[in-house]
C-alpha cells in the first residue's frame, strides 16, 4: 500500500472523528481551517511519544493512539481549555498496514470519547513515533496558568497519585487509557489560582508551578492520595498520572475526586513533611527528565 493509499485509509477509518464544531475544512488539503468563537482564545499544545521511550515498541496501535491523544489533552485540561481539534503526525519504519489501521481506529475512539476532531496530520518513514498538536479554547483572560499561586493558597490534586506508575510497571491497559481531566479543568476557571498537570511527577510539577509563581510549596505526605500498593517515593516522583495539581484559596465545588495536600507560602522550592517532620524520597529523585 502506498503512502497516499495509507493516508486515505486512515481518513476513512477516522470517519466523523474528523469533523466537529469549528471545523471549516478537515483532513485532505494542505492545512485545516478552524474557527475560534468570538470572545475565546486558542490554547495550543504538542507532545511526542517515541517507541521504546514512552511506550513499548511492540504495543498495539490502538492503545498507542489512545495514550498519545490522552497525554496531549491533559495539557489542555491544565489550562482550563475545552478540547476541540488535533493534528497527528506518525512516523513508521515500515508501512505495517494492520498496525496503522488499529492506530487510526484507536485515534477515532479516543477522539469521540474526548469530543475532539482529528483535522489532519502527516505520515513519514522513520523510527516509530507519534506527535500530536492539540487545540482548545478558553474565554479570553480565563485560562489557568502556572503563575498565579499566592501565599495562603491550598494545594490540591485530583485522583490518586502513583496509579500511572503502577500501570506502567504492570503493563496494564490503564497505562494507555489516559483520562485527561478536561471537565475539571473547565470547572476550575475562575476558581484555581494556578494549575499544572502531573506528567513528570507530583513534586517536580509542583516545583514548576511554584517557580512560575515565585512561591514555595509545602506538601503533607500523609494527605497525598497515593494509589494502593505504590511506595510514596515512587508515587511522588514517577509521573504518568495526568491528574491536575492546582492551587486555590478554598476547596472547589466539584464532584471530581480532589484532595487538599498542602499549602503555598512565601519563599521558593518545594518541601515535603510527614506528620510535621521533613521528608524526602530515599533516592532524591526529581521527577522524569528527557536529558
Amino acid at each position: 500500500m502506498s503512502e497516499f493509499d495509507l493516508i486515505e485509509r486512515i481518513i476513512a477509518i477516522l470517519g466523523d472523528a474528523g469533523t466537529g464544531p469549528g471545523v471549516r475544512l478537515g483532513a485532505g488539503d494542505d492545512a485545516a481551517l478552524l474557527a475560534v468563537p468570538d470572545g475565546f482564545e486558542l490554547a495550543v499544545t504538542t507532545d511526542t511519544l517515541v517507541a521504546g521511550r514512552h511506550f513499548p515498541a511492540e504495543a498495539r496501535g490502538d492503545l498507542v493512539a489512545q495514550r498519545a491523544l490522552g497525554v496531549n489533552l491533559s495539557d489542555l485540561a491544565a489550562m482550563g481549555a475545552q478540547a476541540q481539534h488535533c493534528v497527528v503526525s506518525l512516523t513508521l519504519p515500515a508501512p505495517e498496514v494492520a498496525w496503522v489501521e488499529a492506530f487510526a481506529q484507536g485515534m477515532a475512539t479516543a477522539a469521540h470519547r474526548h469530543c475532539v476532531a482529528v483535522v489532519g496530520g502527516n505520515l513519514a518513514r522513520g523510527p516509530l513515533s507519534i506527535t500530536i498538536a492539540a487545540f482548545g479554547i478558553t474565554p479570553c483572560g480565563k485560562a489557568l496558568l502556572r503563575s498565579g499561586a499566592t501565599p495562603g493558597d491550598t494545594v490540591f490534586v485530583s485522583g490518586r497519585i502513583g496509579a500511572g506508575y503502577a500501570a506502567r510497571l504492570a503493563a496494564a491497559p490503564a497505562f494507555y487509557e489516559v483520562a485527561p481531566r478536561l471537565a475539571l479543568g473547565v470547572a476550575l476557571r475562575g476558581v484555581a489560582s494556578a494549575a499544572i498537570d502531573v506528567s513528570d511527577g507530583l513534586l517536580a510539577d509542583l516545583g514548576h508551578l511554584c517557580a512560575a509563581s515565585g512561591v514555595r510549596g509545602e506538601v503533607a505526605l500523609e494527605a497525598v492520595p497515593i494509589a494502593a500498593g505504590v511506595e510514596p517515593a515512587a508515587a511522588l516522583t514517577a509521573g504518568d498520572d495526568y491528574e491536575l495539581l492546582f492551587t486555590a484559596d478554598q476547596a472547589p465545588a466539584t464532584t471530581e475526586p480532589v484532595t487538599a495536600i498542602g499549602r503555598i507560602m512565601a519563599g521558593a522550592g518545594v518541601a515535603v513533611l510527614h506528620h510535621g517532620k521533613p521528608w524526602s524520597p530515599p533516592d532524591c529523585a526529581g521527577g522524569y527528565r528527557h536529558f
